[in-house]
């Protein structure tokens, strides 16, 4: 029964060695032997030594692990001890309906092998069990070509446990053996690669250079192209000797595209926040909270409203990390800080060679990237109408072509867009699309200004004053009266991110147990001091009016019913707001 079979016995232990780089030999219940690798391939046919431990395996159908051969007390009658080069073995019964039918070995020869064998005995030992009763399995089979499926699914048990591709090769550079990995990549069966040419997989001028430089390759990056889908990997290739001689190749498949995903899930996970990490609990505050945490789970975009430094950005993380998407990437990216002319490329990805100056390998977007994620689109107001129009055509159709490609990449990711500009007014001017307003603006979320909930200014200066006191190493233990009062009374136009910025500065420069008025206001006016001296209050009045309107003028726009508005606001008639623009 083990010599009908003998062909894929020799084909199993010339893979297992490629993969693991350990020799395995194989015996029927005669000690005949019937399969090998390394020194054993020219002893297949000859006979195995009696009394050695493989005997006693076969005999007692007891596995043996052997940790120095010649010395043990299962070697000393063995009719091979003399001659016994062996360093270690492992070896197992192969046990067919309850009879040892053969014996397979795991030998070493090397003292440098033998350490790392030593250490992973355990592993080994469970492994080769598994070979034995897999070899067990095969010869159960009846049909030869069931035979051989069902020994490569529990074969490849062994390289399916890495998640990257394995391809093993002879050296005419056919196909031997792969992975699940590369069937599910390639979306190919297992039956149609085997035996062909290893340029089915790869490009050519790859295959010649690992040819060439006899089989080794060390992370080259490699795009490999299946119909109208294109895959970026870094790839190995290893090559595999017997007697010195390369008989073959385990090359091995990194996803590029997906260990660019893991490190920026990585570094995301060290920046998680949800709806209790933002602080405030202000009745107004509490219900723009509760609004993003109710679409937090609902598939749609949202547009974040407000001003700058309110914490938009913060509101878009807990979003996501408050959704089903969690577990994917969160891309932020400030549409006003992309040159116009990089824009494209930046969010887009291009090919190689698609601009003088580009990356050699081309280059994933940012949108390719968060594919599946949450992509948070600061500033959206900024972004250039020529993308907005490229922009909007990526949501509706998910998919994308990188600048200068023609395949299309699939992408779904859900966007969460904001800015502190009126899109609205925008809009009506003509300087933001309709189309693309709509689309973003599914679910828009105000996010007020500090100014307006200022019984969360106290909570959120302590909060900024214990963070900063650990960052700083300084023991400062609150604020006095008077700074509090000023820290509630001052108009925040900065927002979070001024408020902020004060207390980072008032632990730095404060040197009482707690923040003074005086320090506060320091910040706050600076070098103003000396201006407000030689101004009167009615100049210093007017310019804070002006600077009060433009600001809104900003927000609202300039035409008569946006100035209407912003006089309704002010609670002031129209007449008195045109008369002090014109001041």
């Amino acid at each position: 029964m083990m010599r009908q079979i003998k062909e894929e016995l020799q084909e199993i232990a010339e893979t297992i060695k490629a993969v693991i780089g350990i020799d395995i030999t194989i015996m029927d219940k005669n000690l005949l032997r019937i399969a090998g690798t390394g020194k054993f391939k020219a002893k297949i046919g000859f006979q195995g030594p009696e009394n050695s431990v493989f005997q006693k395996c076969i005999i007692t159908g007891q596995p043996y692990f052997i940790e120095n051969p010649k010395l043990c007390s299962e070697c000393i009658v063995c009719s091979f001890r003399e001659e016994c080069d062996e360093k270690a073995e492992i070896c197992f019964p192969i046990i067919i309906d309850d009879k040892v039918e053969a014996v397979i070995g795991m030998i070493i020869f090397e003292d440098e092998q033998k350490e790392a064998f030593l250490q992973k005995q355990d592993i080994y030992k469970d492994f080769e069990k598994r070979l034995g009763e897999l070899i067990s399995s095969r010869m159960k089979e009846k049909n030869f070509n069931n035979r051989l499926e069902y020994k490569s699914k529990e074969l490849l048990t062994v390289i399916n446990s890495v998640n990257e591709g394995i391809i093993i090769i002879n050296k005419q550079n056919k196909i031997l053996n792969l992975n699940t990995y590369i069937v599910d990549k390639f979306n190919i069966k297992f039956s149609d690669i085997i035996g062909k040419n290893i340029d089915f997989i790869l490009p050519n001028k790859y295959v010649n250079k690992f040819v060439k430089a006899k089989y080794s390759l060390e992370e080259e990056s490699v795009e490999v192209s299946r119909g109208s889908l294109r895959y970026n990997f870094l790839v190995t290739c290893k090559s595999i000797k017997v007697n010195n001689k390369i008989s073959g190749a385990v090359i091995t498949f990194k996803d590029f595209n997906k260990l660019q995903q893991s490190v920026l899930k990585i570094s995301g996970k060290h920046s998680i926040v949800t709806f209790d990490d933002i602080i405030g609990d202000s009745s107004v505050f509490d219900g723009v909270k509760e609004q993003a945490r109710h679409v937090a789970k609902q598939n749609v975009p949202v547009l974040l409203l407000g001003e700058s430094g309110t914490g938009k950005e913060l509101f878009a993380r807990a979003i996501h990390f408050e959704s089903e998407r969690r577990n994917e990437i969160f891309m932020a990216i400030n549409c006003g800080a992309i040159p116009d002319s990089l824009v494209e490329s930046e969010l887009f990805g291009y090919e190689k060679g698609a601009f003088t100056g580009a990356n050699t390998n081309g280059k994933m977007g940012k949108f390719e990237i968060a594919k599946d994620g949450t992509i948070f689109l600061d500033e959206i107001g900024d972004l250039p109408l020529h993308m907005q129009v490229k922009l909007l055509r990526i949501l509706e159709d998910k998919e994308l072509i990188r600048v200068g490609g023609v395949n299309t990449i699939k992408v779904n990711p859900r966007i969460v867009a904001a800015t502190h500009k009126n899109l609205y007014k925008m809009v009506e001017r003509n300087e933001f699309r309709k189309d693309l307003f709509y689309r973003l603006n599914v679910i828009p979320i105000n996010v007020p200004a500090l100014r307006e909930r200022p019984s969360d200014i106290l909570k959120l200066s302590i909060y900024f004053l214990n963070r900063y006191n650990k960052i700083y190493n300084k023991d400062i233990k609150g604020f006095s009266e008077s700074a509090q009062n000023k820290l509630i009374t001052y108009s925040w136009p900065g927002n979070v991110r001024e408020l902020q910025n004060l207390i980072e500065y008032a632990i730095n420069f404060e040197n009482s147990e707690y923040i003074k008025v005086e320090t506060i206001i320091k910040r706050i006016t600076g070098d103003k001091d000396v201006y407000i001296k030689n101004r009167g209050l009615k100049e210093m009045v007017g310019e804070y009016e002006k600077k009060v309107i433009n600001k809104l003028i900003e927000y609202y726009g300039c035409d008569t019913d946006s100035k209407k508005m912003i006089a309704k606001k002010l609670k002031i008639s129209s007449a008195t707001l045109y008369r002090k623009l014109e001041k």
